[in-house]
């Protein structure tokens, strides 16, 4: 799951926005309102901010960008990352989050997760293609969460591995009249979640960050551990499968297939689901959980000016039954357009603003590219 505290529905002020690195050489980017120091050592991209949603009221938090490579690592491999973030906001919700990817052996090594701890609430709208908008109830969560996963690759660009993703999931609140009191969904009082899960993927992208040229396919598989912390027995697996194709004057075609699908005992808070800022856009967070969801989207990716880039896109997604059964309900459509700022050429890390539009208009303020 990735925590969408830079999603905003109403408005987002960035308050100013800083660049520092740690190293000897420097240079000043043509911009004139941001410094930038540029090493091939540890790069720091610092920006705090203020939004509003009307969930949320006023919040403020920072949220910063590391990219680096390890002692030994090439300048041809590819550079680690860690974003983290933290934010307040006036209702009294928090949200500390450290997701991270880090490579090392030049690529052959990967360690990839999250750690983080959250007091914040989820939509939920009931479970299936069939729930109602009319049907949403927010509900308060509090929990810490860790995400580790190990790959490691023998044959060029292919990796397998494996890790484990624990979650202390604590239901604050709900409401006594609501959808989820009625219905009861397994989870529906919370409870920890320790699956261990194993994956193997094929990357042969040019750049993790942006992609312009490649082909990323991850196969997972994840199993609760009830001997072990878990109040939960259920399977969980994923297919993801990205393409990208470079055109004539710098445009990319960049395609998406993600599909999940959880056993019936699957807590409703560990279900696939819709939308996320990365996967259909345009959806409210949650519009749709599901034990099977699929999403099929594509995008163009172009340039605009100096360090200004666009893109245009659209996403298909769909919420069966059975897996043998997808299109009986029809798909979900959401389309949208966005800008990105580029603010290190080398490794192509940018800032990206989506406006997409599935079941309302929304907005994603985010880093890099959706996928």
């Amino acid at each position: 799951m990735y925590i969408r505290i830079l999603k905003i529905t109403t408005l987002c002020l960035i308050l100013s926005a800083g660049q520092a690195t740690t190293g000897h050489s420097q240079s000043i980017l043509d911009d004139s309102t941001t410094t930038v120091t540029d090493t091939s050592a540890t790069k720091n991209t610092i920006l705090p901010f203020l939004f509003f949603l009307p969930e949320t009221g006023l919040a403020f938090g920072v949220t910063g960008i590391t990219t680096f490579r390890l002692n030994g690592e090439s300048s041809a491999s590819r550079p680690s990352q860690i974003l983290y973030s933290a934010a307040y906001t006036l209702k009294n919700q928090l949200l500390l989050y450290v997701p991270y990817e880090i490579y090392k052996k030049e690529n052959r090594i990967r360690y990839k997760g999250e750690v983080g701890f959250y007091k914040y609430f989820y939509n939920f709208y009931g479970i299936g293609g069939e729930s109602l908008v009319d049907n949403l109830e927010n509900y308060d969560v509090l929990f810490p969460r860790v995400d580790f996963n190990y790959s490691r690759s023998d044959i060029d660009n292919l990796f397998v591995g494996g890790g484990v993703k624990y979650d202390n999931f604590d239901i604050t609140r709900i409401d006594s009249s609501g959808i989820l009191t009625n219905e009861q969904p397994i989870g529906y009082e919370g409870g920890t979640k320790m699956n261990i899960l194993f994956n193997a993927f094929y990357d042969n992208r040019d750049n993790i960050f942006s992609t312009s040229d490649g082909l990323y396919a991850e196969l997972r598989y994840e199993r609760s551990l009830p001997f072990l912390l878990s109040d939960f027995d259920y399977w969980k697996y994923s297919l993801d499968i990205r393409y990208f194709i470079p055109i004539k004057n710098d445009l990319v075609i960049a395609s998406q297939l993600y599909t999940a699908t959880a056993s019936d005992s699957a807590p409703f808070f560990d279900l696939p689901y819709i939308s996320t800022p990365s996967i259909a856009r345009g959806f409210s967070d949650r519009r749709f959980i599901n034990y099977n969801i699929i999403n099929l989207q594509s995008e163009l990716r172009f340039p605009i000016k100096g360090r200004f880039r666009g893109a245009t896109f659209v996403s298909s997604a769909f919420v069966p039954d059975s897996i043998s059964n997808i299109t009986a309900q029809g798909a979900q459509i959401s389309f949208g357009a966005g800008i990105r700022y580029e603010f290190d050429k080398m490794e192509k890390t940018r800032f990206r603003l989506d406006v997409a539009y599935g079941d309302k208009l929304n907005i994603y303020l985010t880093a890099n590219e959706a996928f």
